[in-house]
């Protein structure tokens, strides 16, 4: 009888179940597989979207020859809007109903970094990620009855940080008409460093280069405004968890932050000084957030059914 038990124990297990998870960019597009939550080894593919006329035929290139996956999570960088998300940067569309998988979960892909930040830091707390790159956008990981949640944004069109030089001041505003709005994206992002430091020399150098070798000026004003930007942000969403940079520009200004021009701006809350003191600020060194977060948010929705 035991036996016969033991039996129907084995045969009645469920099976493995493999998920698909993707970090869909303006540029490049990475896909693997995971299983409770976890990224399989070997699963790794990253590719040019370039390579591929619609996003369909990229998911397609990656499935052939693999077992269907029971459900994906896409990370994507656009808005999504019911079940279909437009790139920002890039002419592909994505619609989880066409796609060849049963249950299909799109997120922002800042949301996606946003569930990656669960593992760091203390546990059930308010973490926040703050994403230079390409463009600038910011998630908050909240905990809400011990389940992880991260809503929307799009932080990289809040309004710049008033400056209190005028010099400083007019800088900005000739950045905001070269990008065409108000707003952060305009000078903190890869073509905002551009921008920042042509309208304060006159040279045209690209953002990498900048990184590598920062002009004195050009930091001081990126550090400036990074510094109002964090701690309006700290104090908008008070993350006890901690303060994460993520993004190519993001992790290189995160090498400067002992420069007294981001602690002087970072610190200018008045009697709030103590309170965005307290906030840890550090470096998301993960190259693969965004597949490790999509991830982690199947392994919450499973929990969750």
């Amino acid at each position: 009888m035991l036996r016969g038990v033991f039996f129907c124990a084995f045969l009645c297990q469920p099976k493995r179940m493999t998920d698909l998870v993707a970090d869909i960019g303006g540029t490049n597009s990475r896909f693997a597989l995971a299983h409770a939550g976890q990224l399989l080894a070997g699963s790794l593919w990253q590719v040019p979207n370039r390579q591929f006329a619609t996003f369909d035929a990229a998911l397609a290139s990656y499935l052939e020859g693999r077992a269907a996956p029971a459900r994906a999570c896409i990370a994507a960088a656009g808005v999504v809007q019911h079940d279909t998300v437009a790139l920002t940067n890039h002419d592909w569309q994505i619609r989880a109903a066409k796609l060849p998988i049963a249950e299909v979960h799109l997120l922002n892909d800042m949301q996606a970094l946003g569930y990656a930040l669960g593992p760091l830091g203390a546990p059930h707390t308010r973490k926040l990620v703050l994403n230079i790159g390409t463009g600038l956008n910011v998630a908050v990981l909240y905990s809400v009855n011990a389940a992880a949640y991260v809503p929307p944004s799009e932080s990289g069109h809040r309004r710049l940080p008033h400056l209190p030089d005028r010099a400083d001041a007019e800088i900005l505003t000739r950045c905001s008409e070269a990008y065409g709005a108000n707003a952060l994206e305009s000078v903190l992002s890869g073509a905002g460093l551009e921008r920042l430091h042509v309208a304060l020399t006159g040279e045209a150098r690209t953002a990498r280069s900048l990184s590598a070798d920062w002009p004195p000026e050009t930091l001081a004003l990126a550090l400036r405004l990074l510094g109002h930007c964090l701690a309006d942000l700290a104090l908008t969403h008070l993350p006890e968890g901690g303060i994460w940079l993520a993004g190519s520009v993001g992790r290189a200004l995160a090498a400067q932050l002992a420069h007294p021009e981001f602690a002087e701006s970072y610190t200018a809350k008045g009697t709030y000084l103590d309170l965005v003191k307290s906030f840890t600020i550090s470096v998301l060194k993960d190259e693969v957030a965004a597949l490790t977060g999509a991830a982690a948010y199947l392994q919450g929705q499973a929990a969750s059914d």
